[in-house]
């Protein structure tokens, strides 16, 4: 395999998507119905009023044909027939304007219906895809999950246009035109419903069998290739920082020109298919018209019904001709919706349960009760029959090597995943049978590299309380000691923050989360080394603050920093998902052949001089 053609590992995930919730064109039209449903008296309103303009082009070239009659019948300056024509010139001209007034009454409706569906599309995609699980958002691109669902929401409008505006009104219309035609001569009525039906059967088999999978392939490569982009300038500051610019416009011309050879093959295959129709009905048309023809030399026709004829086979001409493209645009927007549709049938990685109720948390008491969990990629379970308590208002510390099982203790407490065996109890209460929103609703957590929304530093302050008034935010502030730089803006409290916070210092974005789990003030904290990225001056005013924080709540850190847990009240030594060690600094210290004081010794000995007191291995007393 080429390098051009090796297989990413987002590509892989896309593919077990597609494996594990199959998508059908079947499942795009129930989807598309579904939406519609909600609104059945303005679909119903609007479709009528697309028959009703339908029924008018029908009608048409009949007028059209008495015209050329009463013409061709009369002479110049013959009263009846003049005003014949004229009679039928009045409906020519009226049935026209009255098929305008239908449709655009009925355009008026649909715009209206189409807005508030796309808006419900989005809405309901974003909806899915933020509570789907974190194994699935750290496999996939956030770029191409955006595109995914922004191509979907205007595929939904397209493919709309297309049936009600395109197939219907040229299904109704073909229709139409064959029983008048049928009403002259029954012949050319079955050429009109046999040629025209074949025709739109090549159409279909073209665009399913021929055209779409062509464009399936381009459909999963732009999403790719929006994630590569997002990638690419979200991590702008790293590819600065390493004078990569160069690269980076090579590995984007490298995707670009995967993504140029897959479109120039689906523009290929869309304008043969094209070709071939208008080739198809082309053939169809000139034996209709000269059949037409034939009648009118053996006097069976009269020069306004070849007019009709001829009328007719304009007006389905521009209809079909149509309904070929008409066909092609719903099959590639059946295939733009394709990863909208897979999103809403996707099962969520973790649901609640039929009758969950809100969680109730008044002291923040936390038993892990022989738990087992295994991820699902991994043959081996980080935890197996694992049992814990934390009391209420315990400040307990989580130390050990990486991969140890710290970060997914954290994870599973706030039900990132469910359990293998075993439960886990806030007050009593299993976790498992409550609402996810109202359990991550009573934990506050401060990550070791917090993010941030691109938003107002007041925005993210108060996210935990979106209600919280500009006092309560500065005060928050003040106790993470984060008004010391905010104050210093010249927007202040209403500053953007950039991309993930990406115009703050490490060290500000930390005392901002801070800020924000203090003005939060939830009975459960969890502190993933929550000053590792604050200089030795801030870290001592934060360890302050944190102190403030912590009094009173149940509190879990995560220490990769042991200096971070002297205070804590029982730090627990993780290893391969087990505790080998449990107690306080002071008691752990003095076990001299002891996992936590090989750990502290071993992490004071990579420090360089000169080491900060905390982090210097305390001698025995």
């Amino acid at each position: 395999m080429s390098e051009s053609e090796e297989i990413t590992e987002e590509e892989k995930q896309d593919e077990r998507e597609r494996l594990a919730t199959p998508v059908s064109a079947w499942d795009t039209w129930c989807f598309f119905w579904r939406y519609l449903a909600s609104t059945p008296h303005w679909v119903f309103t609007a479709t009528g009023l697309v028959v009703l303009a339908s029924v008018c082009d029908v009608v048409i070239p009949v007028f059209s044909g008495r015209i050329v009659d009463a013409l061709a019948e009369g002479h110049a300056g013959a009263e009846g027939q003049l005003t014949v024509a004229l009679v039928a010139l009045a409906g020519f001209i009226g049935f026209g304007l009255l098929h305008r007034a239908f449709f655009f009454g009925s355009e008026m409706i649909w715009m209206r219906i189409i807005s508030d569906k796309m808006h419900k599309l989005v809405s309901d995609a974003h909806r899915k895809v933020t509570r789907l699980s974190t194994d699935w958002h750290v496999n996939s691109f956030a770029g191409s999950t955006v595109r995914k669902i922004t191509r979907g929401k205007w595929a939904f409008d397209t493919f709309n246009e297309a049936v009600f505006s395109g197939l219907l009104p040229t299904f109704l219309v073909l229709i139409g035109l064959s029983i008048v035609q049928f009403s002259h001569w029954a012949t050319m009525g079955g050429i009109f419903v046999v040629g025209f039906s074949l025709y739109i059967g090549l159409s279909v088999l073209m665009a399913t069998k021929y055209a779409a999978p062509a464009n399936k392939d381009f459909n999963k490569n732009d999403s790719h290739l929006g994630g590569c982009l997002a990638d690419s300038i979200t991590c702008n500051s790293v590819v600065k920082s390493f004078g990569a610019e160069d690269r980076e416009d090579k590995r984007l011309n490298k995707e670009l020109s995967t993504w140029t050879r897959l479109l120039k093959k689906v523009w290929f295959r869309f304008v043969l298919v094209g070709t071939v129709q208008d080739i198809y009905l082309s053939c169809l048309l000139a034996l209709i018209i000269s059949l037409a023809i034939y009648r009118w030399h053996a006097g069976d026709f009269s020069p306004g019904e070849v007019s009709l004829v001829m009328a007719s086979c304009m007006m389905i001409r521009g209809y079909v001709r149509n309904i070929g493209n008409t066909i092609r645009v719903i099959q590639k927007s059946i295939n733009e919706m394709e990863d909208v549709v897979r999103f809403d049938k996707m099962a969520m990685g973790v649901a609640d349960r039929k009758n969950a109720k809100p969680l109730t948390v008044k002291e923040g008491h936390i038993v892990f009760d022989n738990v087992t969990f295994c991820y699902e990629n991994q043959n081996q379970p980080t935890y197996k029959n694992f049992s814990l308590e934390i009391k209420p208002g315990e400040k307990v510390a989580l130390v050990g090597h990486s991969g140890s099982g710290k970060s997914t203790f954290v994870k599973l407490l706030q039900r990132l995943y469910d359990l293998d065996e075993g439960r886990i109890l806030i007050d009593g209460q299993d976790i498992a049978g409550v609402t996810q929103q109202s359990l991550r609703s009573v934990i506050s957590m401060v990550a070791q590299d917090p993010m941030l929304f691109h938003r107002s530093l007041s925005e993210n302050i108060s996210y935990g309380r979106p209600n919280a008034p500009l006092k309560e935010i500065r005060k928050a502030a003040h106790l993470a000691y984060a008004d010391e730089f905010i104050e210093e803006l010249p927007m202040k409290y209403k500053t953007l923050v950039g991309e993930r916070g990406i115009k703050l210092s490490g060290g500000e974005r930390q005392r901002v989360a801070i800020a924000r789990a203090i003005l939060a003030d939830k009975p459960i904290l969890i502190l993933d080394e929550a000053t590792s990225s604050l200089d030795s001056l801030s870290e001592s005013l934060i360890q302050k603050a944190v102190e403030t924080l912590t009094e009173g709540r149940t509190t879990i850190m995560i220490a990769h920093r042991l200096s971070t847990v002297r205070k804590a009240d029982r730090i627990l030594v993780f290893d391969h998902g087990k505790i080998i060690e449990q107690g306080s600094h002071d008691t752990l210290i003095k076990r001299k052949k002891g996992h936590y004081r090989k750990l502290l010794e071993i992490q004071a000995a990579g420090f360089a001089a000169p080491a900060k007191d905390d982090d210097i291995i305390l001698k025995d007393e």
